[in-house]
């Protein structure tokens, strides 16, 4: 039985410790959260870094960070790590004081972890920032300043942290230990104080939540008291605790504190009732309304007050009809409150009443001398002179071409607003007196809006340059347009297309282009009326290549045509390649014999009749890399079969040309000796009505298969600047060379005619896509210029 308890008591510390060694700011120092010390250990950096307790988040210290001069403005701590593997990072923060303002402390330039991004320090309270990253170096590091190199140059701006932990994400689910022995002392009528004893957790507590009658009422970072206020006499409660730890567990509820308040004698009047209000006032009664009184133990009752003398009471209800006035009269009421033990409450505010005058038929005098000042595009001021009344003027009302547009309750001006601008409105105003009696209208005041003025775009932007391209991004700057109102955005178009905006930046990163390719970038300045400059001058970028150390694949089905005494026809099946493929190299039993540059097809000459062959072929890339080499294709070339045309057969009107074995290997020469291969050579012209030319390739459909790899404008531009001809199309030499093959130059010529067709296509895609953009922005200039109409009417 010792045996198994002690094998179960080393299990657990075990357990524990393993627990615990998942915090991986293990050292002790003063934000330490298991470990706190009077220390900065495992923290370092350029500025002075001490131990703190003026103002520690949990604990005794906190760590404070002061920037000296000379660039001392950071810290770091690192931490062992597992590559690949999820952290939560949390650490309580707050500013110090701070010499310099426009730079806050921030959490910055993290490395050895991704998932980070940089988060300013605002908050001088004690702020918890949360950081879920992943390890991708086995020793990361973090970083704090107390602001950029600019105003961390200046002494004593300052930082302070607490409480870090650093977790692998899910490994702490283990919650606190429950708070022990809650009890209440100190209680009053209104208030207690509650003390507790600490839990314990496997990384650290971090703080206390507070209930009443299962409801929280607040939380402590830390301290095992609290302080209750604002309960009521003579009343029980219940509380109970609850503890949490860094990663937001929670704790079973601590044991319950019952606590029932004091009773007190009550010599607490109600608060004074508020808004007190007459309405429906007639010639001899008017009806009074108020906002109920507050008191410690409760409201009874009300008093009414009509010119200081009490006229009756209510015991509860917040409405007395007050009858038995005098037409024509004043009066001042005010109520009071009471409570059970007869406390009384200050009188509430005044309301005057003045009584009606029986059968008023009589309007009120029109208003006169109506103007109209401060007109703007949306709006306008009305001003006028007080109507007169037999009894008296309640208010005015406002007319916008005969509709009725506002009421004021006597004021004698009145602004109007949501107008068009550019348009013309005329304005009249009536006077009304209690009875309902309406006056004739004014004078007629016309008002013209003003034209909206700012229709003047910004001056284009200048000196658009580029620098630090790379492979697939580039930087762009710019000096500043200028506005007549102010300039607010500028407007990135890379080869034509908005690629993004800044909102006053005359600087914007360029990301997601190809390497090797060229583009062509401007920029647009824009104003709060929505005006557009001008385009500034353009940027032309070309990004870098990639280091290329990949191969292309091997040429493949490689085969020989059209064989002859000399010649042969090679083709094959294109490779492919990671960037591109420059180009393919024929061997001739194993030696080089020539190359091309893309074309598929070779025409072998020199070799001797009736001998054997061997070819291959292999493809290059840019940057040097060769391929395996394709299939072997064997070729044997033919014997000749020419008859000699001499003047012993000249006169014959019939050659027995199968006599000299003309067709021993099928070679017909007419004019010449020399067929070079070809079953029939002409030395001269050849009349004939039709020739059908037999196709040794492919047929050029292949172009418009998804697979095809059409060349960009940019690698046919750079390939007639290389090489002064169109890709797999012989150059002037090459013709004059081998001449060329009628049924293989039509398949290559139509093979242009459609990779034509399609950049057509794509061009028309980019006009289409242009066209939408460009209907999309007149949209958001209209809704921009509604806007301004909008703004400038609620001003």
């Amino acid at each position: 039985m010792k045996k198994v308890l002690l094998l179960l008591l080393s299990f657990s510390l075990m357990f524990l410790e393993g627990a615990i060694g998942q915090d991986l700011h293990t050292q002790s120092n003063a934000a330490s959260i298991a470990n706190e010390a009077n220390t900065t250990t495992g923290w370092s950096g350029t500025a002075v870094i001490s131990s703190d307790n003026s103002n520690p988040q949990l604990g005794n210290f906190a760590i404070r960070m002061v920037s000296n001069t000379g660039n001392r403005y950071r810290m770091d701590y690192s931490y062992n790590a597992t590559v690949g593997t999820d952290y939560v990072i949390r650490i309580w923060a707050r500013q110090g004081p701070q010499v310099t303002v426009p730079a806050a402390p921030a959490f910055a330039n993290w490395s050895g972890m991704s998932g980070f991004s940089t988060t300013v320090i605002t908050e001088t309270n004690w702020t918890e920032y949360v950081f879920n990253v992943t390890a991708t170096s086995s020793s990361p590091r973090i970083t704090i300043y107390n602001g950029t190199s600019a105003s961390g140059n200046t002494a004593g701006n300052t930082v302070f942290i607490d409480n870090v932990s650093i977790l692998p994400a899910g490994s702490d689910t283990a919650p606190p230990t429950a708070p022990t022995n809650l009890v209440a002392s100190g209680t009053t009528s209104t208030g207690t104080t509650l003390n507790w004893n600490a839990s314990t957790d496997n990384v650290g507590v971090t703080g206390y939540t507070i209930f009443q009658n299962g409801t929280s009422i607040g939380t402590t970072n830390g301290a095992t008291t609290f302080s209750v206020t604002g309960l009521f006499q003579n009343t029980s409660y219940a509380f109970t605790v609850t503890a949490r730890d860094a990663a937001g567990n929670v704790s079973p509820a601590s044991n319950t504190a019952n606590v029932t308040t004091q009773s007190g004698a009550d010599n607490q009047p109600p608060t004074a009732p508020s808004n007190l209000a007459a309405n429906g006032t007639t010639t001899t009664a008017t009806n009074l309304s108020w906002a109920a009184s507050t008191d410690n133990v409760g409201v009874t009752g009300y008093t009414i007050l009509q010119n200081g003398t009490s006229i009756g009471t209510t015991t509860g209800a917040l409405t007395f009809n007050v009858t038995g006035l005098t037409q024509n009269t004043s009066y001042a009421f005010t109520v009071t409150a009471r409570d059970a033990v007869g406390n009384v409450s200050p009188a509430s505010n005044t309301v005057n009443v003045t009584t009606l005058t029986a059968a008023d038929n009589q309007p009120p005098t029109a208003p006169s001398n109506l103007a109209a000042n401060g007109t703007t595009t949306t709006a306008t001021n009305l001003s006028w002179a007080a109507s007169t009344d037999n009894v008296g003027v309640t208010g005015y009302n406002i007319l916008q071409n005969g509709t009725s547009i506002g009421t004021t309750s006597g004021a004698l001006t009145f602004n109007v607003t949501g107008l068009t601008q550019n348009t013309s409105y005329a304005f009249t105003v009536t006077a009304s007196d209690a009875a309902g009696n309406i006056s004739p209208v004014s004078n007629t005041a016309n008002v013209t809006t003003l034209t909206a003025a700012d229709n003047q775009p910004p001056t284009a932007p200048s000196n658009l340059a580029a620098n630090g391209t790379t492979t697939t991004a580039t930087n762009l700057s710019w000096a500043a347009s200028t506005d007549n109102v102010g300039v607010t955005g500028y407007n990135i178009l890379q080869n034509g297309t908005s690629i993004g905006t800044t909102s006053g930046a005359l600087t914007f990163n360029v990301t997601g282009l190809t390497q090797n390719t060229s583009y062509a970038f401007t920029v647009t300045a824009s104003d709060a009326a929505g005006n557009i400059s001008p385009v500034s001058n353009t940027a032309n970028v070309t990004t870098l290549t990639a280091a290329d150390g990949q191969a292309p694949t091997a040429p493949s089905n490689l085969t020989a045509s059209g064989t002859t005494t000399t010649t042969t026809n090679l083709s094959w099946t294109a490779s492919t390649d990671n960037v591109g493929v420059t180009g393919y190299n024929i061997l001739q039993n194993g030696a080089s014999i020539g190359t091309t540059t893309g074309a598929l097809t070779f025409n072998v000459t020199g070799l001797t009749q009736n001998t054997s062959y061997a070819f291959t072929v292999t493809a290059s890339d840019a940057a040097g890399n060769v391929s395996p080499a394709s299939n072997t294709t064997n070729v044997t070339t033919t014997g000749s079969g020419v008859i000699d045309y001499t003047s012993a057969n000249s006169n014959l009107p019939t050659i027995d040309w199968t006599a000299r074995d003309l067709f021993a290997s099928r070679n017909v020469g007419i004019g010449t000796t020399n067929t070079q291969g070809y079953r029939l050579a002409v030395d001269g012209n050849v009349v004939a009505e039709e020739i059908k030319v037999e196709l040794s390739q492919n047929w050029p459909d292949f172009v418009f298969t998804k697979s095809y790899g059409l060349p960009t404008l940019q690698e046919v531009e750079q390939h007639i600047l290389d090489k002064g001809h169109l890709q797999n199309i012989p150059s002037a030499m090459e013709v004059e060379l081998n001449g060329i093959m009628l049924g293989e130059m039509n398949a290559k010529l139509l093979q242009k005619i459609e990779e034509l067709t399609l950049y057509a296509i794509q061009q028309e895609k980019k006009i289409m896509k242009l066209e939408n953009e460009n209907k999309k922005i007149q949209l958001l200039s209209e809704k921009l210029l509604e806007l301004e109409g909008l703004i400038k009417g609620n001003n």
